[in-house]
Order: C-alpha cells, then structure tokens, then sequence
C-alpha cells in the first residue's frame, strides 16, 4: 500500500474497496449524528450542528470484515482493543464542521460512493485539505470536517480508541 502523508493530520492511501463489499453490512438504517455523536464530539465551531450527516452502526461484525480490519491494522503494524466501525451519510447541502473527537485517536476512512466533500483541517496553526477516492486515516484529535459534497457522500469509517495517530508512522 503506497502512502502520503501530513504528519499532523492525515495518511492518504492508494488502497480501495470495491462497494459491494460493503452491501451485506449497509442496512439503510441511517441515525441523526447530533443525536448520536453529539458527547463523542468536541465541536469548535462554537455550537454548529452537523448538518444533513447520518450514521449507520455496525454491530454485527463476521469472519470476512473482521479479517478485512485486521489486515488494515496489520498493514500499520498495529493491534488496537478499542474501536468502532459504521457508515457516514453526508447529503448534498450537508457538512460535517470543524470538531475533534473525543474518543477516538484515529480514524481510517473508506469511500464507498464517490467523494466530492473535501476534507479540511485546521488547528490555529497550520490547514490542510484533500479530496480522496482511496482510504485515508485521519488524526481525529486534530480539528477535522467535512465540506458540503455536491453528490450524497457514503464513506465507512473506523474509529480507534486506543491507538494514537502518531503510532502509525
């Protein structure tokens, strides 16, 4: 797997799923993220709300995705004890504003529809931003969001507790 990297920020990948992969786990069952991340999140933006942003857990995991995760993380060379995997829905008009997470270290997100919301960071410091089409691993203590996309954007995302970004270089 060839990577790029922002070492405050973001790993990008050439790495690819094809989206049937995914059907056997996407029910459609889509929650409101304010309702369901709003304590996992730490928002910047000074009380914006996620807007148009939806979530689908993934509760159910079998020998086939659970060996897809573990080859990710040994690709990385790391064992984490701590994570959690669903599926983000951002709808046309929709954004994800600039927040950190409060859980979760880093993030590993797979596009499953085509991406056409930017991903941006900016921490007072130093901004950066990319649009992807491969797996990209973000460093979620760093304030991230999501532009709106001019296309529904579905991506699935794997957030890790207990690893921090830093680890994975």
């Amino acid at each position: 797997m060839n990577k790029e990297w922002n070492k405050n920020f973001f790993i990008k990948t050439d790495f690819k799923v094809n989206p049937n992969f995914w059907k056997t786990y996407y029910n459609n069952n889509w929650q409101d993220s304010n309702k369901l991340y709003s304590e996992y999140v730490s928002d910047v933006t000074g009380g914006k709300n996620m807007n148009k942003f939806y979530v689908q857990e993934i509760k159910n995991y079998d020998i086939r995705l659970l060996r897809f995760i573990k080859n990710l993380w040994k690709t990385f060379n790391i064992r984490p004890k701590e994570f959690r995997c669903n599926f983000f829905k951002v709808l046309v008009g929709g954004e994800i504003p600039l927040h950190a997470d409060a859980a979760s270290k880093c993030s590993f997100v797979i596009p499953i529809t085509e991406n056409t919301g930017e991903l941006y960071f900016d921490d007072g410091v130093e901004t950066a931003s990319i649009m992807y089409d491969t797996m990209v691993v973000l460093n979620t203590k760093k304030p991230h969001g999501v532009r709106s996309p001019n296309k529904t954007r579905i991506v699935f995302h794997m957030g890790i507790h207990d690893v921090a970004f830093e680890k994975l270089f």
